[in-house]
């Protein structure tokens, strides 16, 4: 009995086990199902979430890519004035009709051989452009396709972000075209220089002849060209660009595309250029500047573009006629046989440009390109400086030969009085005045304040940067003496108001000029009156507007540069004359200049209120909207009615 109880017992606690072993299961099972479905739900949701992040990718790639290819003719790029008026229509300057099965494959390798020998083998991507997502390194990709896929974005980017799209859009190009393909999207959109684009256009404007009949030399110059459309450019620079080409020419027998033998029968010293000059309504200098600042901002385009500028054309084609007579019966004469003359609203727009006596393409713009030393006229950002620290100009400060940094500096009249006003030194354009202010303020300091009020060339670190030893552009003149006239802000120098497409003109423009509020005041209204009575010290009242002005002149380089620059409440002008061979001469800036000036500025203001400086600045700064160009609006509104 015992025994039945005893096994009955047991028997109750096995089964006891096993409905605990099914509930364990039971339950195990049951938390294994949750755990499946939470790990597919999350399976679910990064899979929603990458596809999405896919999806949203790509649309954004898409959306910013311009893949339309126009076969019937080349976009055309007009230029209008500030007004909206048509000024110039310019056609030719975008290839659209690149055809490898015209164009001699010995030509082709040319390109490969310049910009990516190995690219008939690789996939379109290196490692170097995979690199390019993490370090934010500017350029264009290292390979042909990298390049292409750069040139079908709309709008120009160099964050990681845009790399990785690049890298996307390379990759997509290898998997849906052929590499003939590839290279004609190369040869056609690669930017040339001077707001060229692409081989075609080159060829017919650089050689004057169709790219299938250029020679391998010429081919090597488009290359280089391609590969720095600056420091490679054949019109400035024609022997370093035909070096270049000489290189590339190497590299087409170092990997086989011809017969090693042959590449020293191919090498010229110079390029055989037959530039073709077009006759333009607007001044060459302008054009060029408009060409290539489109290119920096549209890139390559098939869509025709309208480029709304800050020209008025009446007083562009005044200051034409006036800087023609002029130079050729005041200043050729004395010696200067080139001329510069820049004339701005105060805050920076561009109302006419002048970059030399006569135009050719071979020419660089003498405005914005070359530098000219500037003595006197660059001075005055040492007694800006100074002003915003004590703005009484008749401020005494030390007139002493004392060292600085190594220089001790001369008057030009030898003459030393230690102790002179702020004033009577900028009458007497004494050496040692700016000398002693930047050893007091720092010169590092001073240095960065010229920069910060508009100078763009390059600058010396030492004692050169405020006697005005250093060259410096017309453009950089003309910015930091429209300081006071612009409320104290650095005017923001530009050509080009506004750049959209023809076919989309109620769209969003392109490119907008837009004045910054945050811009910082960098001349104090204290320092802005201090600076007037600087700048009516060294004004001749011989000169003569029918309007308050201030103006001066002065020679540098050794007489080999002469300037005049002044302002009204309307307009600053700085002209310059010299020579490109920086030859001595005989043209006073005070006197032939001055006169060039006064020409242009008494008919430049024609139909203009007269206003005083100073209220003209703080009126213009309550009503511009930092959009519009409100350059004549009163005027305009008048004829209106």
């Amino acid at each position: 009995m015992a025994e039945e109880d005893d096994e009955q017992q047991s028997g109750g606690q096995s089964a006891a086990k096993m409905a605990m072993k099914q509930i364990a299961e039971r339950e195990l099972r049951t938390i294994r199902r949750r755990i499946r479905r939470r790990r597919m739900l999350l399976i679910g949701f990064f899979l929603s979430v990458t596809i999405f992040a896919v999806l949203g990718i790509g649309y954004s790639i898409q959306s910013n890519l311009d893949l339309s290819r126009n076969m019937i003719r080349s976009p055309e790029i007009r230029i209008l004035g500030y007004d909206g008026a048509l000024l110039e229509t310019i056609k030719g300057h975008y290839s659209q009709d690149v055809s490898l099965t015209t164009l001699p494959e010995r030509v082709q390798n040319v390109f490969v051989a310049a910009a990516d020998p190995g690219f008939y083998d690789h996939f379109g991507v290196s490692g170097s452009d995979f690199a390019r997502i993490f370090s934010g390194r500017e350029g264009a990709g290292s390979t042909i396709t990298m390049k292409v896929a750069r040139s079908f974005f709309k709008t120009k980017a160099n964050s990681a972000g845009r790399h990785f799209q690049e890298v996307l859009v390379a990759l997509w190009l290898e998997w849906s075209f052929s590499k003939k393909t590839i290279l004609r999207s190369y040869l056609e959109r690669s930017y040339v220089g001077r707001g060229i684009f692409g081989i075609t256009a080159a060829s017919r404007i650089w050689y004057g002849s169709p790219s299938e009949r250029m020679s391998l030399h010429q081919a090597a110059v488009l290359a280089a060209a391609i590969s720095d459309p600056e420091k490679f450019n054949p019109l400035f620079y024609p022997r370093e660009t035909a070096a270049e080409a000489n290189e590339i020419l190497a590299k087409l027998g170092q990997y086989k595309f011809i017969e090693a033998d042959r590449v020293s029968a191919l090498t010229l010293v110079m390029p055989k250029l037959d530039v073709q000059i077009e006759e333009n309504v607007l001044s060459g200098y302008v054009v060029d500047m408009v060409l290539e600042e489109v290119a920096d901002l549209v890139g390559y385009s098939s869509r025709d573009i309208d480029v709304v500028t800050s020209i008025d054309l009446k007083v562009q084609n005044l200051a034409r006629d006036i800087v023609a007579e002029v130079s050729e019966l005041r200043l050729k004469p004395r010696g200067a046989d080139q001329v510069g003359l820049l004339s701005i609203s105060p805050e920076g727009r561009i109302r006419a440009m002048i970059g030399g006596a006569n135009y050719t393409p071979f020419q660089r713009n003498r405005v914005t390109e070359v530098r000219h030393p500037a003595g006197r006229m660059i001075k005055i950002a040492t007694y800006y400086y100074a002003l915003n620290e004590n703005s009484d100009p008749a401020q005494w400060v030390r007139d002493n030969r004392m060292a600085v940094g190594g220089w001790r500096p001369i008057n030009p009249d030898h003459e030393y009085q230690g102790q002179i006003s702020l004033r009577e030194a900028f009458v007497r354009d004494v050496n040692t005045v700016p000398t002693n202010l930047a050893d007091h303020y720092g010169l590092l300091n001073v240095r960065e304040y010229a920069r910060n009020i508009g100078i763009k060339s390059p600058l010396s670190t030492d004692i050169r940067t405020v006697v005005g030893l250093d060259p410096v552009t017309v453009s950089d003149i003309a910015a930091i003496h429209a300081l006071p006239q612009n409320s104290g802000k650095p005017p923001m120098i530009t050509l080009i108001n506004s750049v959209s497409y023809t076919d989309d003109p109620k769209s969003i423009p392109i490119y907008q000029r837009v004045e910054n509020p945050e811009t910082e005041k960098r001349l104090t209204d204290e320092a802005i009156q201090g600076s007037y009575v600087l700048y009516a010290s060294v004004t001749d009242p011989q000169v003569r507007l029918d309007r308050p002005f201030a103006g001066y002149g002065t020679v540098a380089g050794g007489r080999t540069d002469a300037w005049y620059v002044g302002f009204s409440s309307d307009l600053i002008t700085a002209v310059w004359a010299g020579n490109d061979a920086r030859e001595r001469m005989d043209v006073r800036g005070e006197v032939e200049l001055a006169s060039l000036w006064r020409l242009f500025m008494l008919d430049a203001h024609d139909g203009l209120p007269i206003r005083s400086m100073i209220r003209a600045s703080s009126q213009r700064r309550r009503d511009g909207d930092g959009v519009t160009d409100l350059w004549k609006q009163d005027l305009n509104a008048k004829n209106d009615n």
